[in-house]
């Protein structure tokens, strides 16, 4: 009991400075296929420490991908047989991996990106200490409301000024506060080798994070229509994938 006071008024801190609720109730956990409502294009940036992280807002509540957490500070453990997520605060993590964040064009703001259910898979603090409401929609992802990260020792507040929600969480570096475009991504000054210690990498982006050699063959396979980017145009390719695709491509399989 505590721990769900001790959450609530935390939220309702952040009510205060926020237009908007950002918590689940945790006396409420949807029931798997029940309809929430729409993610939509926003240009309220969601960030770890000044890293931006991605973020969708769903009938005005803030939300990030359970899986992310992985790149900023935490480690986000599945249980395949139980469909179960578990969130751990991992403070060996010093520095993120930050994804690369854009913010949507005018046009698109508040428009539908996709539908957002409550989904089957259980989401939970540490060792099951509580569950947290999971959310479906994004295709390989769990998505769950920002305010919930309050329940792993974070601290939260809204800039309107900004238009940012910023998470901090002790024990990782601070970045300089920089706000993404439609076209240009925050830039971050990260030590190489502590970036992805022990994790799979994943290439989002036909960008210079991917290797010079996988990346004609990776454009031919977006162009082509093979390959397709998530809702928010990340691809999750692994080094194991483009190894594959271009083998199979130095074979004449994908052809000219």
């Amino acid at each position: 009991m505590k721990k769900i006071v001790s959450l609530c008024l935390a939220v309702i801190l952040l009510v205060s400075v926020f237009s908007v609720p950002v918590s689940a109730d945790y006396k409420a956990i949807q029931k798997p296929g029940e309809y929430v409502g729409r993610a939509q294009y926003t240009d309220i940036v969601t960030y770890i420490n000044h890293y931006a992280i991605p973020s969708w807002i769903v009938n005005g509540y803030p939300m990030v991908a359970v899986e992310d957490l992985n790149k900023y500070g935490f480690d986000v453990l599945w249980d395949n047989a139980n469909r179960t997520l578990r969130i751990f605060r991992n403070t060996s993590k010093t520095y993120p991996n930050p994804i690369p964040v854009y913010l949507p064009k005018d046009n698109q703001l508040g428009t539908t990106q996709f539908e957002v259910r409550a989904s089957d898979v259980k989401v939970y603090i540490n060792d099951y200490e509580y569950q947290i409401q999971g959310f479906s929609g994004l295709s390989g992802y769990t998505l769950m409301y920002v305010g919930d990260l309050t329940a792993l020792g974070a601290t939260m507040y809204y800039v309107s000024d900004n238009k940012a929600v910023n998470i901090w969480i002790n024990g990782m570096s601070i970045a300089e506060y920089q706000r993404p475009t439609a076209t240009k991504a925050p830039v971050y000054n990260i030590p190489v080798q502590t970036v992805n210690s022990g994790e799979t990498v994943y290439y989002d982006y036909i960008d210079e994070n991917m290797p010079d050699w996988a990346r004609p063959t990776v454009t031919k396979l977006f162009n082509k229509g093979y390959i397709k980017g998530d809702a928010y145009g990340r691809l999750r390719l692994t080094e194991e994938d483009l190894r594959y695709f271009v083998i199979n491509d130095r074979a004449g399989i994908y052809g000219n």
